[in-house]
């Protein structure tokens, strides 16, 4: 008796840690931007944390990205992209 309950605490606690790490998994990077571009430049957003995403002009910001900010290389000067539909 002592086992079944040791092996259906096993079963509870595998699939506690699946669920957890199955939420916790990292979000796909968007695919690259095609558009061609001569200035330096990357595009951050609030739900890409940590990440500078390729692109340099707020097309290339991903479709559903929140507040995409685009940030130029050679200038330092910043653009607040507007939301796509």
């Amino acid at each position: 008796m002592a086992s079944m309950k040791l092996l259906s605490l096993t079963c509870i606690l595998l699939l506690s840690g699946l669920v957890v790490f199955g939420t916790a998994a990292a979000r796909p990077a968007p695919e690259p931007c095609q558009v061609v571009c001569i200035q330096g430049g990357y595009i951050t957003c609030d739900n890409y944390p940590y990440q500078q995403l390729d692109g340099c002009a707020c097309e290339c910001a991903p479709k559903d990205g929140i507040n995409c900010v685009l940030h130029h290389l050679i200038t330092g000067d910043t653009f607040n992209c507007p939301a796509q539909a």
